[in-house]
């Protein structure tokens, strides 16, 4: 495994690593103050506990790079955050201790107890590192920048994985967009500029599509003939592969695009329903209907031409009854 690696070349170190917390100038500092006129102002009267309390700090300082190695707890780097944290912590305690006029065995009391509590307090901190920023990929080559405990250096240190990250199943329909996305949860945080390589297979190899530093690709509108296998690389600055992942991808045609239906006509003939199982045979119940209709018409017709015929006979008549009533009335 990739522990191993970091657990030998720890190994090589030895018993007089320095110990993470002195690759920080602010809690060195402090230290120095702790050590120098504080101690020997508040014992002076006993040189023996002050050299024991020198001896104890140095030992345990030290023996925060000697913590048992484990990929869960610690490996000998850290990061400048979770440095950030460990030496804000030391820096408190020790802080406190220079604020408060402690003397011999309070002093003692107190700077055991703080250094017990400094050293759960980087345990804690540097399982957390372990679990959340200590190569956390699954796949692919990792790079990290970390501060070397030993040396207080920070180096780059590789965290490889098989290259090979899976595949993705991808279903889209006709005309809308593809979204090829390469980018995986643990590129952020790995060191470097990076770029992405989009490839599709066409035929027995592959065709580059694009390469650039966005880690997604968009194709518009695609078509079903878009529909195959893509793949993607994340190149380092050194142009190294770093994560490979591969595309599925199925486009679906829209719905009724393989035979469209006609369009209706704007104005077509009346659609009749289905003729019965029985056909009406001739002079049948049809036929009488349709000399009904043509009976009541034609009845009505001639009853029409009757009533005018009559009204206008009617007008003829009162004229002539009108003159013949004048005409007597001359006569007289």
């Amino acid at each position: 495994m990739a522990w191993a690696l970091w657990l030998a070349l720890w190994a090589l170190g030895g018993p007089g690593a320095r110990g993470c917390l002195r690759c920080d100038p602010g809690s060195m500092r402090l230290l120095r103050e702790l050590k120098g006129p504080y101690l020997g102002q508040q014992l002076r009267g006993d040189p023996g506990l002050r050299a024991r309390l020198e001896a104890l700090l140095e030992r345990s300082l030290q023996g925060l790079a000697e913590l048992p190695i484990g990929e869960q707890s610690y490996m000998g780097v850290i990061d400048e955050k979770t440095m950030g944290e460990a030496a804000a912590h030391f820096r408190r305690a020790v802080t406190r201790i220079l604020e408060n006029d402690f003397k011999d065995g309070q002093l003692f009391n107190e700077v055991m107890w703080s250094l017990q509590q400094l050293r759960e307090t980087f345990t804690t901190l540097m399982a957390r590192f372990q679990r959340e920023v200590f190569c956390p990929n699954k796949c692919g080559r990792m790079v990290h920048q970390f501060i070397d405990c030993r040396a207080c250096g920070t180096k780059l240190y590789s965290c490889n994985r098989d290259l090979r990250c899976g595949e993705r199943r991808l279903q889209v329909q006709q005309d809308d967009d593809l979204i090829l996305d390469c980018a995986l949860t643990w590129h952020r945080a790995s060191y470097g500029a990076k770029s992405y390589r989009f490839y599709r297979a066409v035929g027995g190899s592959e065709q580059v599509m694009v390469t650039g530093p966005d880690a997604f690709l968009v194709k518009k509108e695609v078509a079903v003939n878009d529909s195959g296998r893509y793949r993607c690389e994340m190149l380092n600055t050194q142009g190294w592969v770093c994560s490979e992942l591969r595309f599925q991808v199925t486009v679906t045609p829209l719905p009724g695009n393989s035979t469209p239906p006609p369009a209706p006509p704007l104005l077509g003939p009346l659609t009749l329903p289905p003729p019965s199982r029985i056909p009406t045979p001739p002079g049948g119940p049809g036929d009488w209907t349709v000399w009904v209709i043509i009976g009541s018409s034609a009845g009505l017709v001639l009853l029409l031409i009757g009533g005018c015929t009559w009204l206008y006979r009617r007008q003829q008549e009162v004229p002539e009854k009108d003159g013949g009533s004048q005409g007597g009335q001359l006569k007289t």
